[in-house]
């Protein structure tokens, strides 16, 4: 079963990628589709391919991470800058049709609609397996629809917010297909919601192997095993998305509605080591999340893709380790890809006790390396999602690490959203529709939990500034920065340079060249032109 299972994810991943036009890569057939929607084990193929394919295009030279933390225009944007490399310093300065093989590959959308279109197939062609295995029962296939959908869902959201308009594709295409001209963001971001607001009834709170259990999604225990270990869709990850979607369009009291759900549903199934009432993760119990395994962590991660070190999914590339670690924490390199600047780092975290990261007053020196190491060096080292030094043995993200320091492997899980997120989410919310009250007690708590004071005015500014600059402090690193940074520029209304660039998008990516010259429909965002 396992061996057809890894053919059919093989298969899966070239039938996603054979599709010209669009997807920009040439078409060919190297397995018959019709053999491959026979079993159930078939269709436990297609789910992880839709999901291994989604985890590949945010982890693809290293995208999460560049889209989110490092892309910066006019000195407004993320907190970290290049050390050495002149392609990511074109990102930091906003020149991102400079000619690097790396802005070509981020400027590329392929990736993303390889990920849809395994989605796209899978809808298309699971109902069959109804009838030729009886072992695949409408309650399993239920479920799978579910998950891409919301996987489908998800991708097109993530896309929106670097290329704002995108063509919206949601059949599969045999080798040749028609061109797609791009649709607008709003009607993309409409058939989002519709998607996720359509599969939150068909996912369960929490995936159980436990026959007993009233949360019982799937017959047998290796679907099991498969759901809990790729941090499958739950409602809680359907809402957080759909609130992330809300808050990015401007409807906040939606977006509330969904971040209040999560907050509130957090102890619904096994989730004893998340919220009870305002009990979040300490700082070392939300680094050790970093290391994607199974088991809490599918409470932990609100939505995200592991990269599972018990399940040898570690990878040599496409984690923020890969560009953010050096000497002295490896020895095979001396200098870290990105690094942030330190008179940043005590700009962001200036109030003292913080336990991320702060000076202590008396030795004048930081008072543990749980975000930045190395801080007497030039280039600090950001260890949040590395080493969590308190624990005995030190648990990091790394797989193979040999005794002079060389890595194998990265082992970090990319996450999207986690309950912090959702915590500030829910007060930006609750800020910006007047629920002041509401707004600073969620604050206060995420603050509490970091080992800040209350909020106060005089101190902090505006209730809205604080919020941010504690998404800032907290979200450092997971790929939250630049969209948040768009969000505050809407909200605050009161930066004519910035806000002009939303109008006229420039806070989108230029469309690679090759997926232009592929599809004479497409157009180039106008700002890049």
């Amino acid at each position: 079963m396992k061996i057809r299972i890894i053919l059919i994810v093989i298969a899966l991943f070239m039938i996603s990628t054979s599709c010209n036009k669009v997807l920009d890569v040439q078409s060919t057939r190297l397995v018959n589709e019709d053999n491959m929607w026979l079993k159930a084990a078939d269709a436990q193929a297609g789910v992880i391919g839709v999901f291994g394919l989604s985890r590949a295009a945010l982890n693809d030279n290293d995208r999460h991470w560049i889209y989110g933390d490092l892309r910066t225009i006019q000195g407004r944007g993320g907190d970290f800058r290049s050390v050495t490399r002149l392609d990511l310093k074109a990102v930091s300065s906003n020149q991102l049709k400079a000619t690097y093989p790396l802005l070509d590959a981020l400027s590329n959308w392929t990736k993303f609609y390889a990920a849809i279109n395994a989605a796209n197939i899978f809808l298309e062609r699971a109902p069959n397996i109804l009838k030729t295995d009886p072992t695949y029962l409408p309650s399993d296939l239920k479920l799978d629809i579910a998950n891409v959908r919301a996987i489908r869902a998800f991708i097109y959201f993530y896309m929106v917010r670097i290329w704002g308009d995108v063509p919206l594709i949601i059949t599969s295409h045999d080798g040749q297909f028609d061109h797609k001209p791009r649709e607008t963001q709003k009607n993309v971001l409409t058939f989002v919601e519709s998607e996720l607001l359509a599969v939150i009834p068909d996912v369960p709170v929490v995936y159980n192997s436990d026959p007993l259990q009233p949360e019982q999604p799937r017959k047998g225990a290796t679907f099991f095993t498969f759901y809990i270990d790729w941090q499958p869709i739950k409602k809680h990850a359907a809402y957080a998305i759909l609130a992330h979607v809300y808050a990015w369009e401007g409807k906040y009291a939606d977006a509330a509605i969904c971040a209040k759900w999560v907050l509130d549903n957090m102890q619904l199934g096994a989730m004893t080591a998340i919220k009870q009432g305002m009990n979040f993760l300490n700082i070392d119990q939300m680094r050790q999340m970093f290391r994607g395994e199974s088991g809490n962590n599918q409470y932990n991660i609100v939505f995200g893709f592991s990269h599972n070190l018990v399940n040898g999914e570690s990878t040599t590339t496409g984690a923020l380790e890969e560009l953010t670690l050096a000497a002295p924490y490896i020895t095979n390199k001396a200098l870290p890809a990105i690094y942030v600047p330190k008179d940043s780092i005590l700009s962001v975290f200036k109030e003292a006790n913080d336990v991320r990261f702060s000076i202590d007053p008396i030795l004048n020196q930081p008072s543990s390396d749980r975000y930045f190491g190395a801080f007497d060096r030039t280039f600090p080292i950001f260890t949040k999602v590395f080493i969590i030094t308190n624990h005995d043995p030190p648990l990091n993200t790394l797989n193979g690490v040999g005794s002079n320091g060389s890595i194998a492997a990265f082992g970090s899980a990319t996450v999207f959203t986690r309950p912090d997120d959702m915590e500030l989410l829910l007060a930006e919310a609750d800020a910006v529709l007047g629920n002041t009250a509401d707004a600073i007690t969620l604050l206060n708590a995420a603050r509490a939990n970091r080992g800040l004071l209350a909020y106060d005015a005089t101190k902090n500014g505006t209730l809205i500034d604080a919020i941010f600059d504690e998404r800032r402090r907290e979200l450092m690193g997971e790929g939250h920065r630049w969209y948040d940074l768009i969000r505050y520029k809407k909200i605050k209304n009161n930066d004519p340079v910035f806000n002009t660039m939303i109008q006229n998008g420039a806070i989108y990516w230029p469309i690679a060249q090759s997926v232009l010259s592929e599809n004479p429909l497409l157009v180039q965002n106008p700002y890049w032109n």
